[in-house]
This record gives C-alpha cells, structure tokens and sequence, in this order.
C-alpha cells in the first residue's frame, strides 16, 4: 500500500491550492488557441495554430524557470535533468492539438470556463489540461527543490488526433524515454490499447443522389450527416420520411435536402453515441427514395454503419484482454457520382490485425464497394504483471481515496509508438459530466473535466515521478 510522508502530502495540497487560479489561466491561455492539426498549411508541418500553441505552451513554461526545445514544430519537449551521472530518463507525454470544434455548443469553445467546479473548452481534457498537469508536477518539484536522480521530459505533441507523426518525428530525433506516462487515459493504469486499421470505401452511386456529406475527421462519430436527392418533389420526400426519427427534411434550390442528426463520440468508445452516417443512410434506404445505383451504394453504407462492433462489416472480432472490435463509419462524401467513406476500426490486443484487413476487404468487396487501406499500428500492451503497475496504482488509490482497476482500452494514444510506456490518467472512469445528449465528452460539444480531477492528476504524477526515480 502506497503510504507517502504526511508532510509531503500536506506541502503539495498546499501548493496546489495556492496555485490552482494559476493553473487555470494557464490552461485558458491555451485552450484559446484553436490547434486543429493541419498538415500543407503555411511553413509549419501541422499549421499555423499548431506552431502557436507550442509558442504560447513555451511562454508558460518560460515564466516558471523552463526551457522547452522546439523540435522544429514537430512537437516540443521540456527536459529536467537528474543527480546521475548516468541517469536514465522519465517521460511525460501530451499533446496539444486538437479535434475540430464542432457545432452545437452551449459554452464558447476557445475560453476555458469554469462554472461549478468544471472546465468547459476544446481541451481541457483532451489533452491540453493533461499537459498543463504536468507541467504543474514539474514546477512543484522545481520550487519545493525536490531533485530527482533521473531525467524527466515533458513531451507537448501537435498531431496526435491526425496520425501521430510528431511521436514517430521526436522517437527519430531524441532520446525516447526509458519509461513513459501518457497522460491521455483514465487512472489507474491503461495496460493495453486496440489496434487501429484506418481504411475507404468507395462505390459508384449514379442515380438521383446529389450528394452526401458527413463527418470531419475519421476518428470523430459524425453528428449530422446532409443529403441532396433530385428527381423528387419536397412533398413526397416528406412523406417517404414521415415518422423516421432524426430526420429533417427541406428544399435547397432544385433538390431536397434530408438531413440525420446524431450523437457525437470518439469513435473508439461509441456507446451512447448515434452515428448520423447510418441513421441518414438507413432512411434513405427503407424510404425507397433514391434511383439506380444510388440506393444500392446508400444500402452498402448502410449495412456497413448498421453497428458499432464491426458485424455489418464482417469483422466482429473480440477477446477477454480487450473486449469487442469496434468499426465506424465516419467520413462521407461524394464527387462525380462516386460515394465514399472512411473507417475507423480498433481491433482486440490478442487478434491478428491483418485477419481483419482481411475479413473487412471481403465484406466491402461483397457489397460492391472497392476498398484501400490506410494507415494501422498494431496493439500496444504491457503485460499485467509488470512491476510498475501496481506502483502506479496503488498512488492512484491513494490520491483518489477508492480503487480502480488496470484496464485495456480502445483509444490510441502515444503509448503504441513508445518501447515502453502506459497510459495513466488523468481521467476517472466515473467522473461525472453536467451535460446530457453528446455534450461534455472529449471530442463532443461543450467537452468538460472536473477541475478537481485534474488537480488530483498534478498529485498523482508528483507521486508518480519520485516513486518510479526510486525503482527506475
């Protein structure tokens, strides 16, 4: 049982709560920064606000004594060196991009704000008030003089939510370390995270679909999803679509536009979202509404949509380490007749990715659609019995004052790219959210965190850092 020194304890919850309006504005600073990842945008390898992000993160850094090197706006790193000669190196690691803001929000997405002990902004939980917690561990190190024997870097990413090409940059470029924290998952400690299979498909859809439009970014559950049909009259497309829930329909110039809304989630936790993309395909479908090969394509999508664990796309894979595959269809659109979509798939840590790849192109091939892969990575999992587990989760006990179990996940994050690391915190598998209907999660409108939890998430990687110095 994780038992620290009781004047230690009462000096970092001072500390804390000395610092947390800080912590705030800090946090704020950079959450009003907009830092979509966006790569060919201006001289920066993922834009503009990317690159300012990183400038105004080395700007709160400064004011605390840090350096962070810019690693040609890759990402950035902030190295604290250790008594040893030949120390070896701890790790950090966040990111500070972000997905799109997304519409339907209720509070201003680029404030950080705080109302009944919440933080409200593109952000504040995924990830930059994660960095920010680290940042906040580092600094109380630093100003109570506590000095670690090994190095610790604190690693700010830029494009994580698009392909995570700034890890493989810094893993090419610098030291990786010998141990990793990703601070991008809930407590206590995420041993093992899904593989990731990225694929589209594509269908030749001639007929009376104009067009169809959904999603942003693949990795996002679409929340609206926008047809045109012509050939039909406003009135019978209102009742071909009377009684279909979520649907809407309306005249735009000569078409008629139908429209699905969804519930919005990160596509690798779909439960409680609705996926727009399928609820707008299966009316189309049973509507009768489209011509030629466009109802057979919008059939195919829809098939393909019909559920969140891949058994519409003959992939329903699972296993007792991590749970049931998941598959989303998440990016739609169409040009020149040609209906596409893009697929996010997180497969179980014990199954064979290319079985998949496999069993998904035959399923798609069979509905008629061609089929190209994208990008995949393969499960990342640290065996149970590892040692430094239940170090960690026994601070994480402490701090939280209840227990949690070691768990695997279908999130990806830095931890598939690093030789060894795991994802710890700072998120709790049962932290409350104020909103309701797709709002408050990360990835969602009116994304939130307790403020709380986060302050828990400074002390525990305070914790974290001088017990792994100890046994590193």
């Amino acid at each position: 049982m994780f038992q620290p020194d009781e004047k230690l304890v009462k000096k970092i919850d001072q500390w804390i709560e000395e610092n947390t309006d800080a912590f705030v504005r800090d946090l704020d600073r950079l959450v009003a920064v907009p830092s979509i990842a966006r790569t060919g945008e201006g001289k920066y390898p993922f834009g503009e606000d990317c690159a300012k992000v990183l400038d105004v993160a080395t700007e709160i850094a400064a004011e605390y004594g840090f350096i962070v090197e810019n690693h040609e706006y890759y990402c950035g790193s902030l190295l604290v060196k250790g008594t040893k000669e030949e120390a070896k190196r701890m790790g950090l690691f966040a990111h500070l991009d972000v997905v799109p803001l997304g519409e339907d929000w209720q509070y201003p997405p680029l404030t950080c704000t705080r109302k009944d002990g919440f933080l409200i902004g593109r952000g504040v939980g995924d990830n930059k008030g994660p960095g920010v917690c680290g940042l906040y561990a580092l600094r109380f190190l630093k100003e109570q003089n506590i000095c670690l024997k090994n190095d610790v870097v604190l690693y700010l990413g830029l494009s994580e939510e698009t392909g995570m090409k700034d890890i493989d940059y810094f893993c090419r470029t610098q030291p990786v370390p010998d141990f990793g924290l990703v601070t991008d998952t809930n407590f206590p400690v995420c041993y093992g995270e899904k593989g990731l299979i990225r694929a589209e498909a594509r269908c030749q859809a001639e007929g009376n679909l104009i067009s169809f439009q959904a999603g942003s970014v693949v990795n996002v559950i679409p929340s609206k999803a926008e047809a045109l049909v012509g050939e039909v009259t406003l009135e019978e497309a209102e009742r071909r679509m009377k009684g279909k829930e979520r649907i809407t329909v309306s005249q735009e110039g000569t078409f008629v536009k139908i429209t699905a809304s969804g519930i919005s989630r990160h596509a690798a936790f779909p439960e409680g979202s609705v996926n727009a993309v399928y609820v707008l395909a299966e009316a189309l479908t049973s509507s009768g509404i489209l011509t030629g090969k466009s109802h057979e394509a919008v059939r195919g999508l829809m098939i393909l949509t019909g559920d969140d664990y891949g058994q519409g796309a003959g992939i329903p894979f699972e296993d007792s380490e991590s749970g049931k595959l998941t598959c989303i269809g998440s990016v739609v659109q169409m040009e020149d007749g040609v209906l596409s979509v893009s697929f996010d798939v997180r497969y179980p840590v014990t199954i064979n990715g290319k079985e998949v790849e496999k069993a998904f192109e035959k399923q798609v091939r069979s509905l008629g659609f061609q089929f190209e892969m994208g990008e995949s990575s393969s499960p990342a999992y640290v065996p149970l019995n590892h040692p430094y587990i239940p170090v960690l989760s026994g601070i994480c006990d402490y701090v939280q004052g209840k227990h949690y179990d070691p768990y695997t996940m279908g999130g990806g994050t830095y931890s598939r790219h690093l030789p060894a690391a795991i994802g710890f915190g700072p998120g709790v598998p049962d932290a409350p959210n104020p909103f309701e209907n797709g709002h408050g999660q990360g990835h969602q409108p009116d994304e939130c965190v307790p403020l709380d939890m986060l302050l828990k998430g400074v002390k525990t990687y305070i914790f974290a850092l001088m017990e792994l110095d100890q046994i590193l």
